[in-house]
């Protein structure tokens, strides 16, 4: 049995501008303040999360002079950017690449002397796939003709997944990607089952093109398609830009993070689990579980609303935004990384990667683009409903289910998978659930108030971007609250 069973999931440790003159009324401020707030460890600026988009803006901040303390309840950074650093390929379990179009990303990596890798030569080999569905191997080549295809007769040659993006790329009324929170596309705030249904579409079709291996929510019912056309407009826009290539950084992803903690003037505060934020007049103070407690100018708050959520904040957000906290969801997502002792595919003659209906997921291999023809390792993606069964079972036996699925399904994979590494992001207590996705009604109701200012908290992260997505939407929202904080 693999280490990873034996002991369990290991985490990966890792660890001028013009300066802005500020003045501080430092005493007469005091003054007003009751003695408990008068905490020990000021700064101008507390940061709380150590991932894209709180350390994106602790490190614009500091290079205009800003005094910055940086708090992460976990002991590592990058939050959901998560490199598996202990297997060969360093493959990703948060932050997977990144398109060639994500300046705020590159320009980062370039300022570190980051290399960075075009994975070009080994998207051709992602897109080859086999079909799963339940529980039979159902060749490319023999997909336009079988009984389970229900797929439009012009169509029928498609992959089920690609079937619905071409669909809402062909419809979609979004033509820049900051355009879905304009009201007059509020109208397209529905479920992605209902649009589909409005299309003419039955549930048979909709389980097989969108249900299936689900991105985005736990089912077709209960996500935004107005959501999934700011997706399909950004990566067009992308496109459309010349930008047509995805990248990597070379050793995992979170050299990013890292690279941008190991900048700053004080060292990131691990192991600082937030319990309550207050906001006065012109300060706020930050209590961590431990006992600690600092107080700044303004905080920072880069936590996904599913961890905000249990956070005392004081005085208490209000109205639509407290709505939005309190309702706004997280992917459900495990990834399972193997490594395989033998070729099982050369023994089968079948495409390493399946896609699947049932507990196997999408079984992607992971590949070197300097030796694009060499396997290092495989990631299973689990998602919505396969994620939250899963997560009902202990994580040994969530690993042998997963990897027994397989087997069944692909003889050839019979005692070759050897389990690396497990992540739930659902059951980590720091994320409590991956990307944010917003239900049908929700965009429309308070999405413009998720990154509003409440006293002096300013709320970044990739779930209150706008104009983009992933890893530079986490940083597009650290420079905004940067700005805000600056006045600019």
């Amino acid at each position: 049995m693999s280490k990873l069973l034996h002991s369990g999931v290991s985490a990966i440790l890792s660890t001028d501008r013009r300066t802005t003159l500020k003045t501080f009324a430092a005493a007469s401020i005091a003054s007003f303040l009751p003695s408990y707030v008068k905490a020990r460890n000021h700064s101008d600026v507390i940061v709380i999360g150590a991932g894209l988009s709180g350390l994106y803006s602790a490190t614009i901040l500091q290079d205009e002079g800003y005094k910055v303390t940086v708090l992460e309840a976990d002991s590592r950074v990058g939050g959901r950017v998560l490199s598996q650093t202990n297997i060969p390929g360093n493959p990703e379990t948060g932050g997977t690449a990144f398109g060639s179009g994500y300046a705020r990303i590159i320009d980062i990596s370039n300022r570190f002397n980051i290399k960075l890798n075009d994975l070009s030569p080994i998207l051709p080999y992602f897109r080859k796939q086999e079909l799963v569905l339940d529980d039979e191997l159902i060749r490319m080549n023999e997909w336009a003709d079988h009984p389970k295809n229900v797929l439009p007769e012009a169509m029928k040659a498609m992959p089920p997944n690609a079937f619905f993006h071409q669909l809402l790329g062909n419809n979609n009324p979004i033509k820049t990607p900051g355009g879905w929170m304009n009201p007059k596309h509020f109208m397209h705030d529905i479920s992605v089952h209902d649009w589909l249904t409005q299309q003419g579409y039955k549930q048979e079709l909709i389980d097989l093109v969108y249900n299936m291996n689900i991105t985005h929510g736990y089912n077709a019912k209960d996500v935004s398609v107005l959501m999934l056309m700011f997706v399909n407009a950004f990566a067009s826009s992308q496109s459309r830009l010349g930008f047509r290539t995805s990248l990597s950084a070379e050793g995992g992803n979170m050299v990013i993070p890292e690279a941008m903690a190991n900048n700053l003037d004080q060292q990131v505060h691990f192991n600082k689990s937030v319990n309550a934020i207050e906001t006065y007049s012109n300060k706020a103070k930050v209590s961590c579980e431990d006992g600690s407690v600092y107080e700044a100018d303004h905080v920072i708050c880069s936590l996904p609303f599913s961890v905000l959520k249990n956070i005392d904040i004081r005085p208490s957000v209000q109205g639509l935004q407290a709505e939005a906290i309190n309702n706004l969801r997280s992917q459900k997502i495990n990834m399972l990384h193997v490594v395989p002792k033998s070729p099982f595919w050369e023994n089968d003659g079948m495409s390493p990667n399946l896609y699947t209906n049932g507990l196997s997921g999408m079984m992607i291999a992971n590949r070197h683009v300097n030796t694009p023809d060499q396997v290092d390792s495989f990631t299973i993606w689990l998602r919505g409903p396969i994620a939250e069964k899963l997560d009902r079972m202990n994580q040994r036996e969530a690993i042998l289910s997963v990897i027994k699925s397989i087997e069944e399904i692909r003889p050839s994979t019979k005692n070759v998978l050897e389990p690396f590494a497990y992540h739930s992001w659902s059951l980590s207590r720091f994320s409590n659930g991956d990307w944010a996705y917003w239900s049908p009604g929700q965009i429309s109701k308070f999405g413009s108030s998720v990154g509003n200012q409440h006293g002096q908290i300013h709320f970044c992260g990739e779930h209150t971007a706008v104009s983009n997505r992933g890893m530079e939407g986490a940083m597009e929202s650290g420079e905004r609250v940067a700005i805000e904080i600056m006045g600019l």
